[in-house]
């Protein structure tokens, strides 16, 4: 056993509308005219529906209850959606809502993984998830499977990440009519990401761009299951990449994976209006 190890802290960190003065200002104006656009009813109720139907269920009911989830989102947005946003986390008590100061991104999520204090625990596993997408409901379970035989493993404290490379893409349309997709993906995608590393080394999983992970930490990619559900959407900031494997399951295999793995509904998802 690697020397140190007695246990892990499962930390992630959810962004939900958060508001910063460099990240969303690169292709979207100043943070006053981002702030006038996606804190709009419109855009509001697509977040919270989004988040309410995908990211929130298979967060709140995972088989592996036993981690800390801090939501960043910031003080300018308008209190009655920051009230809806806490009400609807209220009643587990391991999340908190952070509405944090207007400041660069990296920073402040630097300070979203540092609102939870170390708890004795030899590593911490932070994990990254944004408030439209969704994590199958043993993401925490089997995490700490794979974290456990890593630190086995390795005799050094090398930083390692763990990505979900099989899932689905949902494409949300205007009119109803949405598709499920499922994908292999070539490179880790910004959902769920789980870094495997020690407390105070500096590190956690929005350190680096997903895509250039395997230039940064050791990478351990997991396709035993669907490990996520990727929403596309006309609010997205990034656009998918076409995987040459896509499309092998049929209607019917999809929508059991996707009620055996996640808890879902899939032909709710298909006629999910936003």
């Amino acid at each position: 056993m690697a020397s140190g190890y007695n246990g892990f802290q499962m930390v992630g960190v959810c962004r939900f509308s958060v508001l910063t003065t460099d990240f969303t200002t690169q292709r979207r104006g100043t943070p006053e005219d981002i702030a006038n656009r996606i804190y709009q009813p419109a855009p509001m109720e697509l977040r919270f529906r989004l988040f309410e139907v995908l990211t929130w269920p298979t967060l709140s009911r995972q088989s592996d209850m036993d981690f800390q989830l801090v939501i960043l989102t910031s003080e300018e947005m308008p209190k009655p959606y920051l009230d809806r946003l806490r009400d609807l986390t209220a009643g587990h008590p391991g999340v908190q809502v952070w509405a944090a100061p207007l400041d660069k991104h990296y920073p402040l999520l630097r300070q979203a993984f540092d609102r939870v204090a170390p708890d004795g625990a030899g590593h911490r596993l932070s994990f990254r998830i944004d408030d439209d997408d969704a994590v199958d409901l043993q993401m925490v379970e089997r995490a700490k499977t794979i974290a456990r035989r890593v630190v086995e493993w390795q005799e050094d404290a090398t930083p390692t990440i763990l990505c979900w490379n099989k899932g689905f893409y949902l494409d949300v349309g205007d009119d109803g009519q949405n598709q499920l997709t499922d994908t292999h993906l070539r490179a880790p995608l910004a959902i769920g990401n789980v870094l495997i590393h020690r407390h105070g080394d500096g590190h956690n999983p929005y350190r680096y761009n997903h895509k250039n992970f395997a230039a940064h930490y050791n990478c351990y990619s997991d396709i035993t299951q669907p490990g996520f559900i990727r929403s596309i959407h006309p609010n997205n900031t990034s656009t998918p990449q076409l995987e040459p494997r896509r499309g092998e399951m049929s209607e019917t295999r999809i929508t059991r994976q996707i009620r055996r793995h996640f808890g879902l509904d899939a032909d709710a998802l298909r006629a999910l209006k936003v």
